[in-house]
C-alpha cells in the first residue's frame, strides 16, 4: 500500500499553539510600535505649530497671537490663536492628533455653519496665583485672551519670556475629551472657549492646568493632570515650548510642587506654565 506523509492531529495542535504565542507576545509590540508612531506624528504636528508660531511673531512686533479674539461671551464666535496661525500653516491636518478622531478637519454645528477647525492642541493662557497679584487677574501664559478687559490680558511680548526653554507654549487638548466633558462644547478653532488652558475652572470646563485639583483622582478635566489629555503610552503627552521644541511628559511634571518654590517676583519657579518666572 502507498503511505500519504502529513501532519498528525498532535502536530497540527502543536504549530497552532507556537503560532499563538507567538501573536500573543508580538501583537502587543505592534499595538505599542503603532502608538509611538502616532506620538511621533503628533510630536511633529505640534512642532509645525510652533514654527507657524515663530513666524507669526517675527511678523507683528515678537508678539505672541491671543489665545482668543472676538466676544465669546456676546456673539459666541470668537477666532482662536489656531485661526491666527493659518497663513503660515500648509493643511489643516496638523492641527489633530492622530490619536484625536475628527481632529484637524473643519467641524460643522447646524447645516452650513463652521465651528472652525476641530483641533487637538491648547494655548498656554494660564490665570495664576502670585504673591505680588494674589488671584487678582495675573496673567502668566504665553497667550491673553482677547475678550477680557483685565489689565494683565494683552498680547505677551517674546521679550517677556524669560525661560523660554522650559515654558509650555501649548499643549494636547482632545477635541474628543472635551466634547465628551463638556457635551455641547469641542475645542475648536471659531466658537467657543476652548482651545485655551486658563488655570480657572469658573472660565470653562476644559481649562485646568496639572496640579491645580485638590481631588487628583477625579477623572478629566478636573484630575491631576488637569485639562491636558494623556493618550500616549498610557500616560504621557506632548508639550511644544516657547523654543520651538516639542518634549513628552507626565502632565504633573510640568507642575511638580503647586502653589509652592516662588521666586522673589511671586513667581513659581517649577511651574513650567508660569511664563514670567526668573
Amino acid at each position: 500500500m502507498k503511505r500519504t506523509n502529513g501532519f498528525t492531529l498532535i502536530e497540527l495542535l502543536v504549530v497552532i499553539a507556537i503560532i499563538a504565542i507567538l501573536a500573543a507576545i508580538l501583537f502587543p509590540v505592534f499595538a505599542k510600535v503603532r502608538e509611538k508612531a502616532r506620538q511621533t506624528s503628533c510630536a511633529s504636528n505640534m512642532k509645525q505649530i510652533g514654527l507657524a508660531i515663530t513666524q507669526y511673531v517675527q511678523d507683528y512686533d515678537e508678539t505672541f497671537p491671543l489665545a482668543q479674539c472676538g466676544n465669546v461671551w456676546d456673539s459666541g464666535t470668537v477666532n482662536h490663536w489656531q485661526a491666527e496661525i493659518v497663513p503660515y500653516i500648509k493643511a489643516s491636518g496638523v492641527y489633530g492628533c492622530p490619536d484625536d478622531a475628527g481632529a484637524g478637519a473643519v467641524a460643522y454645528g447646524a447645516p452650513g455653519w463652521s465651528l472652525g477647525i476641530a483641533s487637538s492642541y491648547a494655548s498656554n493662557s494660564s490665570i495664576g496665583y502670585t504673591k505680588e497679584f494674589g488671584w487678582s487677574g495675573a496673567w502668566q501664559g504665553v497667550m491673553g485672551l482677547g475678550d477680557w478687559k483685565m489689565a494683565n490680558s494683552n498680547a505677551r511680548p517674546l521679550s517677556a519670556m524669560n525661560r523660554p526653554s522650559d515654558t509650555i507654549m501649548v499643549c494636547e487638548q482632545y477635541t474628543s475629551d472635551v466634547t465628551k466633558a463638556a457635551s455641547s462644547q469641542g475645542n475648536w478653532s471659531a466658537f467657543s472657549q476652548g482651545g485655551a488652558l486658563v488655570g480657572a475652572s469658573w472660565f470653562y470646563i476644559g481649562t485646568m492646568i496639572p496640579g491645580q485639583s485638590s481631588t487628583p483622582n477625579d477623572v478629566y478635566p478636573k484630575g491631576i493632570n488637569g485639562a491636558v489629555s494623556t493618550h500616549h503610552a498610557g500616560d504621557l503627552s506632548n508639550f511644544l515650548f516657547v523654543d520651538g521644541h516639542v518634549k513628552s511628559m507626565r502632565p504633573i511634571q510640568t507642575n511638580p510642587q503647586p502653589g509652592k518654590d516662588y521666586d522673589s517676583n511671586g513667581h513659581a519657579g517649577s511651574n513650567m506654565w508660569d511664563a514670567l518666572r526668573q
